[in-house]
């Protein structure tokens, strides 16, 4: 080994000897004078205590931890006030204190602590009910002339495992802190101190009011911080630095002022990207649950909150949030906006000098842009106010081609969409929540312009659509509609009273009060009306998506054009229904979800006026009506070809002719088709009919083939024919019923089975009507028609659906 090597290493292991050897007799030195230093530090502490009692169980060296510098443990250190009697709140209850000295200051019989370390326990600033505070234990006792050397000044401090608490009983706030770890130096100026820090910690309270609940709650805290306090002011500065608070970076300032009168505090915390369910769990649980009922958000936002209230005085602080975020999700009351861009505020002070409260707070959301399923929306402003019972309040506006309409409503919508553009401008004011007592108000239009679509439900295609929805408040207005399918031309206004409000609550008491008017329609086309609706297909988990996607206003309009009452005024030029055709036609209905009243209906048909009431039932496949009939001066071929001859295949349009007045109180079935149920008509017919004739009716024609060869049996003309009839299904029962005819005399009664049954009685007088055309006295007529043989006929069931007739009169 080299020399200059080897004295190296001697000269270094005397001074690390001498060293330990000067630490030992240190540490010698405390052991021997334990009792003069543990008064020494008792002084020290005492001398920060004014009116409190410090209880130091035991004191003894601590060799290794701050070597070569020499500590001493305290053990169950408790500082108590003058009144801990009466409360019961140690201001300092430590298990351990650790507390570095300065090694030269006790060569010279004195104490410097350079440093504390309190572990495991806690620290507690109290206040009664009364203002009193336990703290006053802590004020500085006044120097006198007796007082030797320079109190200690305390540079450095940690925590370990240590809770510190502000329980305000008269302010009802409560501040608690559980400190995991905490180095901090500490340095003293002429207004009082600078602690720098590294801390983490979680923060169990932080409740400016103990009845809103604690912001922060159960959050953990990392930070590098400096403290600054001012003695004089006594307020305690924190400037704004970078925190971590639940895992998220922010910039974080603070102050606080514990003077005697007014005691404000002010906090400050600006983040960036900070998640909102992250954001909302940072506030008091109400405030947290209220605002995740309102909304929830996909993305980070970019947050600037401010918290200002006064340590002495009860209540919640002021709380003014703002923030800002671009190409976000935002969903609410099942409205789901993507692409949204915005800026907006909290604040718990809406209308100024009337509490921080819920009711006063207000979330106001500015410059709007987004896209919802599709379609794109603008606001200017919108807010949300009194989060007890959230209200909205907004201007939105929106144009787009009808086609994004189908990626709100899914493939199960409403409506299909295939052509067309919509213009919104809406301002709107309502609740929230799920029960809210907020009445609803719409104010605005909405037009639709050159719309293509098909009313899925019903497979009904139209075009050429236009119309102005007007919302004035809580009614609906429809306004310039016109409509088109491929036959028919509507044009249309209405309205709708209350739908603000009964939309959702209970669309079944809407009334849609609707008018047409039309050159053309062709009923052909709304037969799917007749049938039950369109039914959901898709399976749970589908709808379960369709749910996550699918606009809950424009679901529930499904919902409401199926429940709500239409009271619908109609005057048409035109009116086809397979071979029915009416014209100049005015009808006053009613639409139910279950099926139709026919409140008056007016028309022009077969050269005559038909008058018509009733209702129309939906009861699946078939569809029941009931009708009371006014037929006046109708052609019979014309009107027995509009209504397939009734369901009757013997008796047709090709067999008929004459001028009908009737009456007609009639139930029966529609099929979902549209055409007449076989055997399904039930009622009564009382008939006129004028300058009628009977063309080729076979059952007559056989008569003749087999009684009345010479007489023209194919084209049998009447006189005035009357009789009322009562149908029964299949049967149509005949009173006695006088027939003079050109061709022959009849007295007929009986059943006419419309496919079996029949069993008719008919005499048949056998004079020829001929020799009677020249008689004018009715009495001489009648009497002249009985004269000769009379021929007592049955008809009866033949082959084939013929009817055969057979002699023999009704027994």
């Amino acid at each position: 080994m080299r020399k200059w090597l080897r004295i190296t290493f001697i000269v270094s292991g005397s001074l690390l000897g001498l060293l330990i050897l000067l630490w030992l007799g240190l540490a010698l030195y405390i052991k021997q004078n334990k009792a003069r230093i543990l008064q020494q530090i008792s002084s020290v502490l005492s001398d920060r205590l004014h009116g409190g009692q410090l209880q130091i169980r035991n004191m003894e060296p601590s060799l290794i931890q701050s070597f070569p510098n020499v500590s001493v443990t305290l053990e169950d250190v408790t500082v108590r006030d003058s009144l801990w009697n009466v409360h019961g709140h140690d201001l300092i209850n430590v298990s351990r204190i650790f507390i570095k000295v300065n090694t030269f200051s006790l060569l010279k019989k004195q104490l410097d602590i350079k440093r504390i370390s309190l572990v495991n326990g806690s620290i507690t600033l109290y206040t009664d009910s009364t203002g009193y505070h336990n703290t006053e234990a802590m004020g500085r006792r006044t120097k006198t002339s007796t007082d030797k050397g320079r109190a200690a000044d305390i540079t450095g401090l940690e925590m370990e495992d240590m809770k510190v608490v502000i329980d305000n009983r008269l302010r009802n706030k409560l501040f608690r802190f559980d400190i995991t770890s905490l180095k901090g130096s500490l340095r003293n100026n002429d207004t009082g101190w600078v602690l720098n820090m590294r801390t983490d910690l979680v923060v169990k309270s932080l409740a400016f009011n103990l009845e809103k609940g604690s912001y922060l709650a159960g959050k953990r805290v990392e930070a590098n911080l400096e403290l600054q306090f001012n003695r004089e002011k006594k307020v305690l500065n924190i400037p704004q630095q970078a925190i971590r608070i639940a895992g998220q970076s922010m910039s974080v300032g603070a102050a606080f002022a514990f003077g005697e009168k007014a005691g404000p505090y002010s906090i400050h915390i600006i983040a960036d990207k900070l998640p909102y369910s992250t954001a909302t769990s940072l506030l008091t649980p109400k405030i947290e649950q209220k605002l995740n009922n309102i909304a929830a958000i996909e993305k980070p936002l970019d947050v600037d909150a401010q918290l200002k209230g006064h340590l002495r005085q009860r209540g919640t602080p002021f709380i003014y949030v703002t923030w800002k975020t671009t190409g976000n999700t935002v969903t609410t009351k099942g409205l789901e906006l993507q692409e949204c861009t915005f800026g907006g505020r909290y604040s718990n002070e809406r209308v100024k000098d009337s509490g921080y409260t819920d009711e006063n707070s207000i979330v106001s959301i500015y410059g709007l842009t987004a896209r919802t399923y599709g379609m794109p929306a603008k606001a200017d402003t919108i807010h949300i106010s009194n989060l007890k019972h959230p209200t909205l309040t907004g201007y939105f506006t929106a144009e787009f081609p009808l086609t994004d309409l189908n990626n709100a409503s899914g493939e199960e919508g409403v409506f299909t969409f295939t052509g067309g553009r919509a213009k919104a401008a809406l301002f709107y004011k309502g609740g929230l929540t799920p029960g809210d007592t907020v009445k609803p108000f719409l104010k605005g239009t909405v037009q639709l312009q050159q719309g293509e679509m098909e009313y899925t439900p019903r497979n009904l295609p139209f075009k050429n659509c236009n119309a102005t929805l007007d919302f004035n408040g809580y009614d609906l207005f429809l306004r310039d509609i016109s409509i088109q399918t491929q036959k028919s031309s509507l044009q249309m206004e209405g309205s709708i009273r209350n739908i603000a409000v009964l939309y959702f609550a209970a669309p079944e008491k809407l009334v849609l009060n609707w008018s047409v008017k039309s050159p053309l329609i062709d009923l052909d086309e709304f037969r799917t009306f007749l049938s039950q609706r369109k039914g959901r297909t898709g399976s749970r988990k589908s709808a379960a998506a369709n749910r996550r996607k699918v606009s809950r206003i424009a679901a529930q309009l499904d919902v409401v054009l199926s429940s709500c009452i239409v009271n619908l005024q109609m005057q048409l030029d035109k009116l086809n229904y397979g071979n029915f055709t009416a014209r100049q036609v005015n009808a006053d209905l009613s639409l139910s979800g279950t099926g139709v009243q026919l409140n008056k209906i007016g028309f022009r048909h077969a050269g005559g006026i038909i008058d018509l009431a009733g209702t129309l039932t939906q009861e699946g496949g078939n569809n029941r009506f009931k009708i009371n009939a006014g037929i006046s001066s109708v052609h019979i071929d014309q009107l027995f070809h509009a209504f397939n001859n009734f369901g009757m295949q013997s008796l047709t349009s090709k067999n008929l002719k004459g001028i009908l007045n009737a009456n007609a109180a009639l139930t029966g079935n529609i099929k979902d088709n549209g055409k007449m149920s076989p055997q399904s008509l039930y009622g009564t017919l009382a008939f006129d009919l004028r300058q009628g004739a009977l063309l080729h009716f076979a059952p007559l024609e056989d008569l003749g083939d087999l009684v009345f060869r010479k007489r023209d049996m194919g084209n049998i003309t009447f006189e005035n024919l009357k009789n009322t009839l009562t149908l029964q299904g299949s049967r149509i029962l005949i009173p006695p019923m006088q027939i003079n005819s050109s061709a022959l005399y009849m007295d007929v009664s009986g059943v006419y089975g419309i496919n079996a049954g029949t069993s008719m009685y008919i005499d048949v007088p056998l004079r020829n009507p001929k020799k009677d055309e020249d008689v004018t006295d009715k009495e001489e007529k009648r009497k002249n028609r009985r004269k000769g043989i009379v021929l007592h006929l049955h008809a009866t069931d033949g082959e084939n659906g013929k009817i055969k007739f057979k002699l023999g009169g009704r027994k």
